[in-house]
């Protein structure tokens, strides 16, 4: 069983909340829900060149959730208490094209803790249900 949260694991949430809730994500956030699933990364670049604001937010979002990934993966933010509360749903499936194709122009480590946090979310929301149904209502 994890460990319980703790102070620190509380205010790094709160800070994360607080960052996702700030004006440029949140506009990052909206603008990142309307990019069409399943685009390659040259198709998002032909569709939002570089030094474009939505550029700008696409790259927002892939730095939120890379940064969310590593933290979960090194053990340095709470799962439980993460996935509980507002960071279950890391929107991997609509960026997976594109990182396939970084990934086979950058290496295999690109966008692997966003991939990651989604993983991880998707075990714990299955594990959530398993125990739901196990034990009725």
């Amino acid at each position: 069983m994890p460990a319980a949260p703790d102070a620190h694991d509380v205010d790094l949430l709160l800070r994360l909340l607080e960052l996702i809730l700030s004006e440029p994500v949140a506009k990052a956030r909206n603008f990142f829900r309307t990019i069409p699933d399943g685009l390659t990364f040259p198709e998002i670049l032909a569709k939002y060149p570089r030094g474009t604001d939505e550029f700008r937010y696409f790259d927002t979002m892939m730095t939120f959730w890379e940064t969310v990934g590593s933290l979960l993966k090194h053990g340095l933010l709470n799962e439980e208490l993460a996935f509980d509360t507002f960071l279950d749903g890391a929107p991997w499936p609509k960026v997976e094209a594109a990182a396939v194709a970084l990934r086979k122009d950058r290496g295999p480590l690109e966008l692997e803790n966003f991939e990651y946090a989604y993983r991880r979310a998707q075990e714990w929301i299955a594990a959530k249900e398993s125990a739901s149904t196990s034990t009725g209502p």
